[in-house]
């Protein structure tokens, strides 16, 4: 039985498109699902301390108190930026009694994890939270503890995002493996491709290590291998790689589109011979998951080449699927590049058993029934 469930969402990123496909499944399902942005959107949270309920005001602050205490000597940063939230969460808790919610989902293991944690806690209900990567591996493993300590399930987009949860000392018992999935019904294989590019899609960002594909393109480039490159996206990096493509030549063959509508990217990904995401690991941890555009690459019949730096190996095994390549190797990406585009009966391979792997890991009517469960689990259970 479906029961009404609270998105707590920092703020709603373009390139988060698995989120929307998310809600929208669960929507289409007959889920009564709020979304509560703290920033951003139409309509965030409100900064109102005293729109708290009367009768909850006493357990609100004990739950707030308690939440900063464990992080005002050990991370002053974390506990400051709760009290900053505070007022949001107050009117977060009054949106809550008002919809009658009886579970509270978390996106990302960051402030909303914190903030649900305290909403839950008023309320005597519980909370679950999606756990994805950025969010699990560059923050130190003892906040991570302690901000999923009284997490009723976690949902990891990864198994890789779920071995490093379960590393920080989450119980396996509460940390669940739940792909992104697609509505393969959306996504029609596609075996003629109209136009000869390659294409890319991503928040540019060092992570996703553009910069690697725009010197195995010189490379190409001396080698007298004309097919264009569409790369989609913005982000802090966009002017930086610009001006690299500029001073490696490279403009008549790479093209910048900046932000990129859903239906855009699937244009593009359907049309192109080869979808390419060479990302890497940062100093800092960060690396991807199993990125958005890889996952639509394979449902849509586009040959995928990446790198082993995220979790793309859990479903990708190379010269079979797709082709994977050591990060920041801009030689191997080219060698990989003009291998896939020259041979034909190469592409039908990796189109064929890419799209088998789309149906079998990342159907989402079946992923959502995963969700499902997790909800209805954790809200009947207590922490």
């Amino acid at each position: 039985m479906q029961f009404a469930v609270t998105y707590l969402i920092d703020q709603m990123a373009p390139s988060e498109t698995f989120i929307r496909r998310e809600l929208d499944q669960l929507r289409r399902r007959d889920w009564p699902i709020y979304t509560r942005l703290l920033k951003g959107g139409q309509n965030p949270l409100h900064y109102a301390l005293f729109s708290c309920p009367e009768g909850f005001r006493m357990q609100f602050a004990k739950a707030a108190l308690a939440r900063i205490l464990e992080e005002i000597f050990r991370c002053p940063i974390v506990a400051l930026r709760i009290i900053k939230r505070l007022p949001q969460t107050a009117y977060l808790i009054k949106k809550m009694v008002d919809t009658d919610t009886r579970l509270i989902h978390s996106q990302f293991s960051g402030i909303t994890a914190d903030l649900a944690a305290i909403a839950a806690k008023t309320l005597g209900i519980n909370w679950t939270c999606s756990v994805h990567a950025y969010d699990i591996y560059c923050t130190p493993a003892s906040i991570t503890r302690r901000r999923l300590r009284t997490a009723s399930g976690i949902s990891a987009c990864s198994q890789s995002v779920a071995d490093a949860t379960a590393a920080v000392g989450v119980p396996l018992e509460r940390i669940h493996l739940i792909h992104h999935g697609l509505p393969l019904n959306d996504f029609h294989i596609n075996t003629i491709q109209l136009d000869e590019f390659i294409f890319t899609a991503c928040r540019l960002t060092e992570k996703k290590g553009i910069d690697t594909l725009l010197q195995a393109y010189s490379l190409l480039k001396d080698r007298g291998i004309e097919i264009p490159c569409i790369i989609a996206g913005t982000g802090p990096d966009f002017t930086k790689l610009k001006r690299m493509s500029v001073k490696l030549n490279l403009n008549d063959r790479v093209f910048f589109k900046g932000w990129q509508s859903q239906e855009e990217t699937r244009s593009h990904i359907k049309n192109s011979i080869l979808t390419v995401l060479p990302s890497r690991r940062t100093k800092n941890g960060d690396r991807d998951g199993i990125a958005n555009i890889l996952v639509e690459a394979l449902a849509l019949g586009a040959p995928v080449i990446t790198t082993t730096a995220g979790a793309a190996p859990e479903v990708i095994q190379s010269e079979q699927n797709g082709i994977l390549i050591e990060p920041d190797d801009h030689l191997a990406l080219a060698d990989a590049i003009e291998r896939v585009i020259k041979s034909k009966p190469l592409r039908n391979k990796l189109i064929k058993e890419g799209r088998k792997t789309a149906e079998s890991i990342f159907d989402g009517a079946e992923n959502i029934h995963q969700l499902e469960k997790l909800f209805k689990s954790a809200a009947i259970t207590l922490s």
